[in-house]
């Protein structure tokens, strides 16, 4: 592995001479620039207190515009978790719109159908009620979601639904997303839930934090789930968060995988042919991360992998979890690029290879 540990450059494109007079992007900046804890919290509470007169009047375009015009990545943190607090949070009671990532590693030698549902839903929330994961009422549907489904619960809406006790449960996505499988593919899909949390009371969902107990289990009954006919499956469900949160952790859990089964695949591939692999990892001014895995002096065997970083992914722990996986993986070479690359050369897309090093 290389000795020089490089920091790998943000490639997303941010507005650092943006105006501060959009509101949110003043103050979620003056919370950025606070000189005590006390003021940067004023500073938040304030741009939470705005959001939620936004969302309010169902002013979701103003929203987005400050989000697409952050100066900076901690910035935008601040002003997507400003909007969460104010969709998420009430005075009382609330409805717990949430999700669990499920992650499908799935592969099949001719073209088939994964179910769209699991069939036992209620085995799946009693199984996650006795590993403590659930209580009282609150409940996943079985409906396997679509991540765009998902994302069409927008912040407007999901702000009413938080607030809609008794109508949040039936007004969820319901439009099953079987998976196609053809050869081997990485797939995302959403079971989506409502928790109702009194006042004063606990949450009836055991919300974030690591896979306990209960993650080979539920693996177990989602391969019994989703069994299909010359199809070899490897579910991974992710713990349950807020709908808003689940979002951006199955969006990461999915690429993440997907990285790792690409990896092995192509280290076993060059392995087999007696090469040894170099390991690759560059940014590109579209937005993008690539890591290729190629040989010296073959110019014709190296494959590549794309990440298009999403605005909360963090590229360093993306570096960090890729030089993790390389020497899991025993190779030796590996090479994080420190400059900003172009997306393409010449009329295609850059890739860098073993040879051009």
């Amino acid at each position: 592995m290389d000795a020089a540990r490089h920091t790998l450059p943000d490639p997303r494109q941010y507005h650092p001479q943006v105006a501060l007079t959009n509101r949110l992007i003043h103050q979620a900046q003056s919370a950025l620039n606070a000189a005590t804890d006390a003021d940067r919290e004023l500073w938040f509470v304030a741009t939470r207190d705005a959001m939620r007169e936004m969302l309010e009047r169902g002013e979701l375009l103003s929203i987005s515009v400050a989000l697409a015009m952050v100066p900076s990545q901690a910035c935008y943190q601040i002003v997507w978790d400003a909007l969460r607090a104010a969709v998420e949070e009430t005075d009382g009671a609330r409805a717990v719109v949430f999700a669990m990532p499920l992650v499908l590693v799935a592969g099949s030698k001719s073209q088939a159908a994964l179910p769209g549902e699991i069939a036992d839903a209620a085995g799946l929330n009693a199984l996650l009620r006795e590993h403590g994961v659930l209580a009282g009422d609150a409940a996943l549907g079985g409906v396997l979601l679509h991540p765009d489904s998902v994302v069409a619960l927008d912040a407007v809406k999901l702000f009413r639904l938080t607030r809609d006790l008794d109508g949040a449960r039936a007004a969820l996505p319901s439009q099953p997303a079987p998976v196609t499988v053809k050869e081997e593919g990485v797939f995302l899909r959403y079971l989506l839930g409502v928790a109702i949390q009194r006042a004063a009371e606990p949450l009836p969902v055991k919300l974030g934090g690591a896979v306990g107990g209960w993650g080979m289990p539920l693996m177990k009954f989602l391969g019994e789930q989703l069994k299909t006919e010359g199809v070899t499956l490897f579910p991974i469900a992710r713990p349950p968060l807020p709908a808003m949160q689940a979002l951006v952790a199955g969006n990461f859990a999915r690429f993440e995988v997907a990285l790792q089964v690409f990896a092995s695949s192509q280290i076993r591939r060059l392995r087999e042919r007696d090469r040894e692999p170099v390991a690759i990892l560059s940014a590109h001014d579209n937005g993008e991360l690539r890591v290729t895995l190629s040989a010296k002096g073959d110019a014709s065997g190296w494959e590549a992998f794309v990440w298009p970083l999403a605005s909360l992914d963090n590229a360093a722990l993306i570096e960090s979890n890729f030089r993790q996986l390389m020497a899991e993986c025993h190779v030796r070479d590996v090479h994080v690029l420190p400059e900003l690359h172009p997306d393409s050369r010449d009329g295609a897309p850059l890739f860098f290879t073993a040879d051009d090093l």
